[in-house]
């Protein structure tokens, strides 16, 4: 005994009951870690690579990938993981020490995600998620096998006691109430209409701006003078030609992000499922969602498809803006039949009660008024600057059409608030999940009795904000009244 007290902590903890990470957790940290230092490897690569002599920037690219490689194999042993008296129970660290201790209760969400080299070892890497965990999950387990990852998210979800001195059971899985696959060919949809192409632009756009320095400047030239040559009707087939291509690549995304696309529900739980290359299962508890969200943008509404998306104090991804996406696209038929077996209580509103017209002219002023200033310059100094005119125009119409579109409801059970920036969102708020509720009153809205009115709730990030502006003093009334009866009737309760 007095040997083994001598030994390093990740020794004494291999000789115990704690777990450690499957073996191929290094090359997949490594993997990813390469993945977070692609830019600085790219950059000392190429700086590497300038001379012949021997010199300190030669040595740059590999002693970063063996720095990587080292800390991938330190953070496999020293990683240890139990769970113990309804706990997780975490150990990590060999110079600094780190001890968690997540009790299942705290727990919001777990997240099972198999890629590439995750299939080809049986092994996935588990994501767990607690109440005001931010943007980063609380606990990651690299990875670990299949079926330890089910054992940990069956004694993560359910009431009943586990610790690992005792023989674990076998339990009977819960069974599913309601199973749903989207069809392809919503999700071939949502890829055309998701705005993605312009994140494929972005990321060329950033990619040229690093790769910029090492590209001739012979080849900027040669390039500019060929498109000088060509016609202007050449030159419009390029650029839809490479409009097309990114937008296809956007498709080709959206497929393999969302391709395969399962919800299913017990009595307890939603299980979504979905990714062709990466399969990703998150678990949300259905007692801690804290909203429901239909959202569409323009394209999409011509058509009448919606997406869904829930938020909860955990498992939000930062690609759904840390939400989680429950229907990447839908008919309103398809929403209605989903919901009803999924969240009967969070149906899309039949009805919403709209703004007081005085509220209009507040919104054309707001979306149009900077575009009008611009106008001005345009008129005098540019030649048929009238043309600009139509750019204020259409943002007086967007306006008109945001103060159209936005209302709000109140019942029983939700708070309904629903506003458009660009993307039209229906935000359907459970009353229980409501943090607070506040209105408020600027000076320019004083005179016109409009209020601003804004909810609360618990999200992954910690809290999301819902706000409308606008209301008048019934609709602000409504609000003080049905949340003043929520907290009445939860103190009753």
């Amino acid at each position: 005994m007095t040997k083994l007290q001598n030994w390093p902590e990740w020794m004494k903890t291999t000789m115990s009951n704690w777990k450690k990470l499957h073996a191929t957790s290094i090359p997949i940290t490594f993997i990813t870690r390469v993945k977070e230092f692609i830019i600085p490897l790219f950059l000392s690569f190429f700086a590497g690579g300038a001379g012949s002599s021997f010199s300190f920037s030669r040595w740059l690219f590999p002693a970063i990938l063996l720095s990587l490689f080292i800390y991938s194999v330190v953070y496999w042993l020293s990683f240890r993981y139990r769970m113990e008296d309804d706990e997780l129970r975490i150990k990590q660290g060999i110079l600094v020490k780190k001890n968690r201790f997540i009790r299942k209760d705290r727990v919001q969400s777990v997240d099972i995600t198999t890629g590439i080299v995750h299939r080809l070892f049986g092994v996935c890497k588990v994501k767990i998620e607690t109440a005001g965990g931010g943007t980063e999950p609380e606990v990651e387990l690299v990875s670990i096998s299949l079926t330890e990852a089910e054992s940990l998210k069956r004694r993560l979800g359910n009431g009943e006691r586990t610790d690992d001195s005792k023989e674990e059971q076998e339990e009977e899985p819960f069974t599913s109430t309601f199973r749903y696959r989207v069809p392809g060919r919503l999700i071939v949809a949502s890829g055309l209409t998701s705005g993605k192409v312009g994140l494929v632009f972005s990321a060329a756009a950033a990619l040229l701006s690093q790769v910029d320095q090492f590209i001739p400047q012979q080849f900027y030239e040669k390039t500019v003078g060929t498109l000088v040559a060509f016609s202007t009707a050449a030159l419009i087939i390029i650029f839809l030609t490479i409009a097309v291509v990114a937008w296809g690549i956007s498709v080709i995304i959206t497929f393999f992000q969302y391709g395969n696309f399962e919800i299913s529900k017990t009595e307890q739980e939603l299980t979504i499922e979905r990714g062709i290359l990466e399969r990703r299962q998150l678990t949300l508890q259905l007692e801690r969602i804290t909203s429901v969200r239909y959202v569409t943008n323009p394209i999409r509404q011509l058509f009448g498809m919606w997406a869904i998306y829930v938020d909860s104090a955990g498992g939000g991804s930062k690609e759904e803006n840390l939400s989680t996406i429950l229907l990447p696209l839908g008919t309103k038929k398809d929403i209605s039949y989903v919901m009803e077996h999924l969240l009967p209580e969070a149906q899309f509103p039949d009805h919403i009660n709209k703004l007081p017209k005085v509220a209009a002219r507040r919104y054309i002023f707001r979306t149009s008024i900077l575009w009008w200033v611009l106008a001005v310059p345009f008129l005098f100094w540019v030649p048929n600057g009238w043309l600009y005119l139509l750019v204020p125009i259409f943002f007086t119409y967007f306006g008109w059409q945001r103060y159209k579109d936005s209302g709000c409801l109140f019942n029983d059970a939700h708070c309904i608030l629903q506003t458009r920036h660009v993307n039209l969102s229906c935000n359907v708020l459970p009353k229980r999940r409501i943090q607070s509720l506040t209105n408020s009153q600027s000076l320019f809205q004083e005179p016109k009795k409009l209020y601003s009115l804004s909810a609360q709730i618990l999200a992954t990030s910690g809290g999301k904000t819902f706000l409308i502006k606008d209301i008048d003093e019934r609709q602000r009334d409504d609000a003080v009244d049905w949340y003043i009866g929520n907290l009445r009737s939860s103190k009753n309760e």
